[in-house]
């Protein structure tokens, strides 16, 4: 019986071990990703991917000799994608959720990131969140986006707009095209659309709402995966590698949780 067990064990660990196994065999990893300025940014002519997401990515698998593909996919679809074996991992840089969590398995927080809302500019119906759970308004979210959880959940009286779209601006077009009262999505989303659209008010751009990590995504049971995936994320935010590639890119609108160092061991005084 203990024999049985152990072969069974070890054949538990040779399925977890398997993915960067054949990673690192075949020198190939399929990266899905949504575009999503400014970690993820598409070429609509040329279809070249970029992003200071894109940059780590292409940083830590240089490091191991490993070439990327990338491949495309939505926010309804890519726990689906991850599931089917589309993709090695998503890079798409998604909302941490409970609801999520049991779908897919979650890395390390690389930031967070708030939610905020755009109105119509003159619209005075909204002081504050509690004014959207209203019969009669329209919210427009993206469809399986955190947006689309956290409308469901704390508006139900609203009807709830949903847009099947990898484009995170489109509930903010809804709003301005007249087909919806409100447009929820991220908070860096929300500004960078107000500011190029003057027919519009972003609610809450100084104090974003629900603010949730933001990390990316591997399939459930690939636990060697995530844990390089982990090591890496570390490694680049400890060293500034990360906030370095994203410079160029100017703004992010996302936060990140500073390491504060203290001394390991006992202290030691310095001599005069």
């Amino acid at each position: 019986m203990v024999a049985i067990a152990l072969a069974g064990t070890a054949a538990l660990a040779d399925a977890k071990a398997q993915m960067m196994d054949r990673i690192l065999t075949d020198k190939k990893v399929k990266v899905g990703y949504i575009p999503s300025p400014p970690g993820t940014i598409k070429d609509p002519a040329s279809g070249e991917v970029k992003g200071f997401y894109v940059e780590g990515v292409r940083y830590m698998f240089d490091q191991i000799g490993v070439e990327i593909e990338f491949v495309e996919t939505t926010w309804a679809n890519f726990a689906a994608g991850l599931q089917s074996g589309q993709f090695d991992f998503s890079m798409a840089g998604t909302f941490a959720t409970i609801k999520r969590a049991a779908a897919v398995e979650f890395t390390n927080p690389i930031h967070y990131l708030g939610y905020s809302a755009v109105v119509k500019k003159g619209d005075e119906r909204f002081k504050s969140l509690a004014d959207f759970n209203q019969e009669g308004i329209k919210i427009a979210v993206v469809q399986g986006g955190a947006g689309q959880e956290y409308v469901r959940e704390n508006f139900p009286k609203a009807e709830m707009v949903q847009l099947a779209t990898g484009n995170l601006t489109a509930p903010f077009i809804e709003v301005a095209s007249g087909r919806a009262d409100v447009g929820i999505e991220d908070a860096w989303q929300a500004r960078r659309f107000a500011t190029a659209q003057p027919g519009v008010t972003d609610l809450f751009g100084d104090q974003p709402y629900n603010v949730l990590p933001i990390a990316w995504a591997v399939k459930r049971g690939n636990d060697d995966m995530l844990r390089f995936l982990n090591t890496s994320i570390d490694f680049m935010l400890l060293t500034g590698r990360w906030e370095r590639m994203a410079a160029p890119y100017g703004g992010t609108g996302r936060y990140v949780d500073k390491v504060v160092m203290v001394p390991f061991g006992p202290a030691t005084e310095v001599k005069k």
